[in-house]
């Protein structure tokens, strides 16, 4: 993107040092505001790509957050098989209790014992 100098400036190169010469100057002016234009435009660039490639490292990417929630589902569900677990065996434990409670119950020792007569 080429940029213009003022017009001011160019009127005053064309009295100091002549049209020739001002023409020639400006001309030189605008080639190295270009090519700095042209330097600012790659220095951009590559401060572009290295802020990416910085980002890329440091923050999550779509496979890691896969392979994370992959481990967190293979995590849930052996939490969930434990419980399971833990779920069966407080039953178990109810139910002996229950039977303890029964069993150690004068009264219902006295209808085991009309049963058993």
């Amino acid at each position: 993107m080429a940029t213009a100098l003022p017009l001011e400036i160019y009127e005053i190169l064309e009295r100091k040092v002549g049209r020739d010469e001002a023409k020639e100057v400006i001309r030189i002016i605008d080639a190295s505001l270009d090519a700095i234009e042209k330097r600012a435009e790659g220095v951009a660039l590559q401060k572009k790509l290295e802020s990416k490639d910085e980002l890329a490292k440091e923050l999550a990417t779509k496979a890691d957050m896969a392979r994370l929630e992959g481990k967190m589902d293979a995590d849930i569900a052996r939490l969930e098989g434990r419980f399971e677990k833990l779920n069966q065996k407080l039953n178990f434990m109810i139910v002996l209790m229950v039977i303890a409670l029964t069993l150690m119950n004068p009264v219902m020792a006295e209808v085991i014992k009309g049963f058993m007569k």
